[in-house]
């Protein structure tokens, strides 16, 4: 099975997702600047160990559940599995780590040279990117 889903329409819909999830965070360490008296929190590892979940449930939720986060609903495409049903949480957590590495790039160019055009994250998740447009 092909993703029918183009690389353009895919970097749209990461763009928009990226500022959806921009403002979460930007909305969360305002609530934690509120909670700590007014002080920022100034170690790295905690910020990346609260908004990383956070982040992670936003894609994990959105991919099992609705099938699509509102950058894919935007741009008119759904995550499914090869049998066309919700993606599992296995499948959603590899997606979501290996999505990192993508991100870089690398999935991106894996996506050139494999027979069934997926990139990185989708092809080790074993998930698929359909167009929901009529």
């Amino acid at each position: 099975m092909k993703s029918n889903v183009s690389f353009l329409r895919r970097l749209g819909s990461i763009i928009y997702d990226f500022f959806l999830v921009f403002s979460f965070v930007f909305f969360v360490e305002g609530v934690v600047i509120i909670i700590n008296n007014k002080q920022a929190i100034t170690s790295s590892l905690f910020f990346y160990l609260l908004t990383l979940p956070l982040i992670y449930a936003y894609f994990s939720m959105s991919w099992i559940r609705g099938k699509q986060t509102l950058g894919m609903r935007a741009w008119k495409f759904e995550i499914i599995q090869k049998d066309g049903s919700h993606v599992t949480q296995k499948q959603s957590l590899i997606r979501f780590l290996l999505a990192i590495i993508s991100l870089l790039g690398i999935g991106f160019i894996f996506q050139i040279f494999n027979q069934h055009k997926l990139p990185l994250h989708d092809y080790y998740s074993k998930t698929y990117l359909i167009s929901t447009l009529k």
